[in-house]
């Protein structure tokens, strides 16, 4: 193998593990919506079980979501996102703990408009 075909070969990697990222965070947004809007769901019918369920899993992602974020990356940006992942945490346990529906539609509305801005945005450009 030449050093040519080397670099080739180690950008095609780098770039198909960026993407790769990049979708994980995509299947991430979609999860996290999905489950809110079950809760959410199971919230306004009184499940218990659903809701207390769902929004366990709402937390996880977002915390896998807070967590994987890139500390190198532009700062602001990455405090912004920290403490909008924090802010939606916070909203999720109020809700187990309240039962307040209307109150959690909050995070189903941001969790909904950052799926749609991470893939038409971001993806797209990735593309």
């Amino acid at each position: 193998m030449t050093a040519n075909e080397a670099y080739n070969t180690y950008k095609n990697v780098l770039i198909s593990t960026t993407i790769d990222k990049m979708q994980i965070v995509s299947l991430l947004y979609e999860g996290a919506l999905g489950f809110a809007k079950k809760a959410y769901k199971a919230m306004e019918e009184k499940n218990e079980e659903l809701k207390i369920d769902s929004l366990n899993r709402v937390s996880g992602i977002l915390l896998a979501l807070r967590d994987s974020l890139d500390l190198n990356a532009d700062k602001d940006t990455v405090e912004y996102l920290q403490a909008l992942y924090n802010f939606l945490l916070a909203k999720t346990l109020e809700a187990n703990k309240d039962n307040n529906y209307e109150e959690f539609g909050i995070v189903v509305r941001y969790l909904d408009k950052m799926a749609e801005i991470w893939n038409r945005d971001i993806m797209k450009k990735a593309e």
